[in-house]
């Protein structure tokens, strides 16, 4: 994603002042693709899991 200042128009009935906003972009889209293919995949909550408890943590619960 990529931010941009957003356009607006003369001071009138509801101006507000210019804001940035968020713009997906080819590359952004293309990670939100990887991240949703590796979501699907078998071992997402394996690999998440992971990433929040070491692995000893994790058998020991395995274990339970």
């Amino acid at each position: 994603m990529e931010t941009v200042r957003q356009r607006t128009v003369a001071p009138g009935a509801g101006f507000h002042a210019p804001v940035d906003i968020a713009v997906l972009t080819d590359k952004g889209r293309a990670e939100f693709n990887r991240l949703a293919r590796e979501e699907r995949a078998l071992s997402w909550t394996d690999a998440k899991a992971g990433e929040y408890a070491p692995s000893e943590t994790a058998a020991a619960i395995e274990r339970s």
